[in-house]
């Protein structure tokens, strides 16, 4: 009897490794694009304790990690159109010199006009994307000036990367959100995807019901990727980033604040599909960016 419930016990144990071996799912390993990459201008920007951010850093750890291609991001400060012409340039001419990066610009919304001439300028020079960040720049979402900034992304078909998560602001992703929808010709990214605060985004799976709404808004999940990852919260951030559609997120590694490593070990960790996978980490960011695959 005991030698019975042994054989037994093992034929289950065998077919339960067998089942395992054939659900488990395997990483996606092709090519990536990183969204968020910060790269060191000038003195200031070094924002890790870590690591560095130097153009030599960021072409450092892109090969071992299979990333293509990366944004390199600068953010403007108030009053002081000389250091804003100056960052932007030096973005410029480092993505011209490693045609691996992508120039992420930036302006501050409230130097009005001239923030608007400096969007015109750098567009013409073949960039895409202008970064803002409401917390180090510290502007309201909903101010009459950041709409005029959105305007203008609109008329330039420019893409507009705002960071989304505020420690002190608890409306501010429904201000991002409905900046987008109330300038369609625009289009968004939401970095970090409200990082604490993602359950606010399924608004948009609300406003996807109207007609007018035009779905103009992306995400890239950069710190909550390792942060959330493989959290308790895991479920609920995949549910929602499904429910939204992960046609609309890509991956980004906020290099230096995050090794890129520990970014895609947290994308891998949240349980996506190999088809989701390639999504998230490559073949959205190549439909909105234009890039052929």
């Amino acid at each position: 009897m005991v030698k019975k419930l042994t054989e037994i016990l093992l034929t289950i144990l065998i077919l339960g490794s067998h089942a395992n071996s054939q659900t488990h799912r395997t990483d996606y390993k092709g090519k990536i694009i990183d969204m968020h990459v910060h790269l060191f201008v000038e003195e200031g920007d070094k924002l890790s304790a870590a690591r560095n951010n130097t153009i030599s850093d960021i072409m450092a750890v892109m090969p071992n990690n299979g990333i293509e291609k990366a944004t390199i991001i600068t953010i403007a400060q108030k009053g002081n159109m000389a250091d804003t012409r100056m960052r932007n340039d030096s973005i410029i001419a480092t993505a011209r010199r490693h045609p691996s990066m992508i120039p992420v610009c930036s302006v501050h919304p409230m130097d009005g006009v001239d923030a608007l001439t400096e969007m015109q300028r750098v567009h013409e020079l073949g960039v895409q994307i202008i970064k803002l960040h409401p917390n180090s720049q510290r502007f309201d979402v909903s101010a009459p000036e950041v709409d005029a900034i959105a305007k203008k992304a609109g008329e330039l078909k420019m893409i507009l990367l705002f960071d989304s998560y505020s420690p002190t602001d608890a409306g501010e992703i429904g201000k991002l959100v409905i900046l987008a929808a109330t300038n369609p010709a625009a289009r968004f990214i939401l970095a970090h995807t409200g990082l604490v605060n993602f359950p606010q985004l399924l608004m948009i799976e609300g406003l996807k019901k109207y007609p007018w709404f035009q779905n103009n808004i992306w995400f890239d999940v950069s710190a909550i990727a390792p942060i959330l990852g493989d959290s308790p919260f895991r479920e609920q951030l995949v549910w929602t980033i499904r429910k939204i559609g992960v046609g609309q997120f890509m991956f980004g590694s906020d290099f230096p604040l995050f090794d890129p490593a520990e970014s895609i070990k947290g994308v891998h960790d949240m349980g996506f599909t190999l088809e989701e996978e390639k999504k998230i980490f490559y073949t959205n960011a190549c439909r909105l960016l234009g890039i052929k695959p």
